[in-house]
């Protein structure tokens, strides 16, 4: 897809990968980019851009449908829409039912009320972009952090989904999973060490894989991996999966 005249929606938009998309899309020269974030942050952030802001609650389906039709109502062709919003759950069988609740609301269903309104939207078109922020936790796994992973999955499962569903109505879906990314997310969770098997790929900034995501969109990918290694780890998993496992749990943290 060529971003240039297009309208692009991007949740999660105050701050790290999100800012960092909405900056990046702006070299495009796009129609409009509306951010939508639970964070105030979110005017400032699309007051910098050109764009325009909203605070809403992704998880509040009420809320978040009635802004997607607001928008849909204002520029009449939503081109992109990146449904980036997240949050991280830690913990592994200790954590709280309110962990696992707010990880499922964020990182699933936010994307199911969006996909609601957004796909029969473009369908109509016959064109539109739905990209999902997933995370490599939602190829691979991530131990430590539960919630996070497994809401990760299956979000995966669902933009797989979306794509083999719609993708002969003429809708790109792709998803964007980065290991580690030097965002307020990484910095407020328990970053690991140095030596840890996690490090061994890098931080990557969040404006490097905003041009990572570019890259991918204009290619039509479905998976966007900034961090190469992945598409091998991908790969040993499925080849042999106990190998795999055995060798994540280094990732173990004791």
């Amino acid at each position: 897809m060529n971003l240039k005249n297009k309208n692009i929606i991007i949740t999660g938009g105050a701050d790290g990968i999100g800012k960092a998309l909405a900056e990046r899309f702006l070299n495009e020269s796009p129609n409009s980019i509306h951010l939508i974030d639970i964070n105030p942050n979110v005017f400032h952030v699309a007051e910098s851009i050109g764009g325009k802001g909203y605070l809403v609650d992704v998880a509040n389906s009420e809320q978040f449908t009635l802004t997607l039709n607001e928008i849909i109502k204002e520029v009449h062709s939503v081109d992109l829409f990146c449904s980036n919003a997240g949050i991280q759950g830690h913990g592994t069988l200790d954590a709280s039912d309110d962990t696992w609740d707010s990880n499922w609301q964020i990182n699933v269903m936010s994307h199911i009320y969006a996909a609601r309104v957004l796909i029969p939207h473009m369908a109509e078109n016959q064109d539109g972009y739905f990209l999902v922020t997933v995370s490599a936790a939602g190829l691979l796994n991530m131990p430590g952090a539960m919630p996070y992973a497994t809401t990760k999955h299956a979000a995966l499962g669902l933009a797989e989904n979306l794509a083999i569903t719609y993708g002969n109505q003429g809708i790109k879906v792709s998803v964007l999973c980065p290991q580690l990314v030097d965002t307020n997310m990484l910095k407020t969770s328990k970053l690991p060490s140095d030596d840890h098997p996690l490090m061994k790929d890098g931080i990557l900034s969040a404006e490097q894989v905003a041009d990572d995501t570019v890259q991918g969109i204009k290619k039509e990918e479905f998976l966007i991996l900034p961090h190469q290694h992945v598409l091998r780890y991908i790969q040993g998993k499925t080849q042999d999966y106990d190998r795999w496992i055995a060798g994540s749990r280094k990732l173990v943290l004791k």
